[in-house]
């Protein structure tokens, strides 16, 4: 039994031996040199945390693009991945979110201009922490929506009169061609736009396509809707239908998130034109072409996203905060998508015109509706 035992320790010690020369063989450390084709894994300063909006991660516009920044940024540091879904757009669910996203992340960005004062609140608690929201600023007091300057926040502003302005030329030429040019119009000079809530990114971006089209066609008129509602496309659906029977709106602005997207399938349904809104929306989810879409305005929250994470770990954030840009045409914050056959070349022509006036300063569109 004795001479039994000491064979197992032995070939235990056996074991344990050749355990660790199979595990000094298999790490690369210091200056040994590496496998071939191995990669090493980026190692980010930080950890982030990213808090949508309702609407979640798959709505196809800001919510989806801020998401999409931050995988970039991701993929570029190698941090966590920490995200956090708002679910109903209340005060308490936004600190909430906020604060549970501040408890796990060094940075944490705020996707929407809802959650200005929530994001004030929590932001003054974790200062240590640094924060980014997209649309807003720090907000103390919601009545009267005044920024507050914090030294750990960071405005993600961005000039979406300006995308809305070249959709606006686009179809305001197309109003001005009229049917012979374009036989999908209903002849009556009109066109539409339906915002969710008449917040102040909402209406810039209609300001701009109301004031450009105008411009371009001064006798075009412009029917304008709220849906009070970013989430249910039944709502807005319902809204664009009015338009379209209502006014007979030939091409109708979304400005409404998932909502939205009610617009353009009634748009479809009924065989006029529809303008999408921040992400390219020609296509559906699954790849599909939306019948009607002619264009987009594009407002890239993604590029956004990576740019606040990178100056993080960059350790520019403080520099943006304390001279903070917004992301507009000439910075390629903003833009106009892919245009559909409907649309004539002359109404191109007429957006990248009004594209050059814009960069070179000599047009300035409103951020109030006209």
């Amino acid at each position: 039994m004795r001479r039994t035992s000491g064979y197992i320790r032995l070939a235990g010690l056996l074991t344990l031996f050749a355990m660790l020369l199979a595990a000094c063989g298999g790490t690369t450390t210091g200056s040994s040199t590496p496998t071939p084709g191995a990669t090493t894994a980026p190692k980010a300063k930080y950890t982030v945390a990213l808090v949508t909006d309702v609407g979640g991660l798959n709505d196809g516009g800001f919510n989806q693009l801020a998401h999409t920044g931050y995988e970039k940024a991701r993929a570029q540091y190698g941090f966590p991945d920490v995200v956090i879904q708002t679910q109903t757009p209340t005060a308490s669910e936004y600190v909430k979110n906020l604060t549970s996203a501040a408890n796990q992340a060094d940075v944490v960005i705020a996707v929407g201009f809802l959650m200005q004062t929530p994001l004030d609140q929590v932001a003054k608690h974790f200062t240590s922490k640094m924060f980014a929201i997209v649309d807003g600023c720090a907000v103390p007091d919601a009545n009267t929506g005044a920024c507050e300057n914090l030294s750990n926040v960071a405005p993600l502003f961005f000039k979406e009169q300006e995308a809305g302005c070249l959709v606006g030329a686009i179809a305001g030429q197309m109003e001005k061609d009229g049917k012979s040019v374009v036989p999908g119009l209903l002849g009556k000079n009109t066109i539409g736009a339906v915002g969710g809530l008449p917040i102040p990114p909402v209406n810039r971006y209609i300001a701009g396509y109301k004031f450009c089209a105008t411009k371009v066609d001064p006798t075009v008129k412009v029917v304008v809707g709220y849906s009070s509602n970013f989430t249910d496309p039944t709502i807005c659906k319902g809204i664009a239908n009015k338009q379209i029977t209502d006014n007979m709106a030939d091409i109708i602005f979304q400005v409404a998130g998932g909502c939205g997207i009610g617009v353009l399938d009634a748009a479809a349904a009924k065989g006029v034109y529809s303008i999408g809104v921040d992400a390219d929306q020609s296509k559906d989810s699954t790849g599909a072409v939306r019948k009607g879409v002619i264009t987009s305005a594009l407002k890239r929250v993604d590029s956004a996203v990576f740019t606040i994470i990178d100056d993080a770990e960059k350790t520019t954030y403080a520099a943006f905060v304390a001279a903070p840009t917004k992301f507009d045409l000439a910075h390629d914050g903003v833009g106009y998508g892919t245009t559909s056959s409907n649309v004539p070349a002359d109404a191109v022509t007429t957006a990248n015109n009004y594209a050059g006036m814009i960069k070179s300063g000599s047009l300035v569109p409103p951020e109030a509706i006209p």
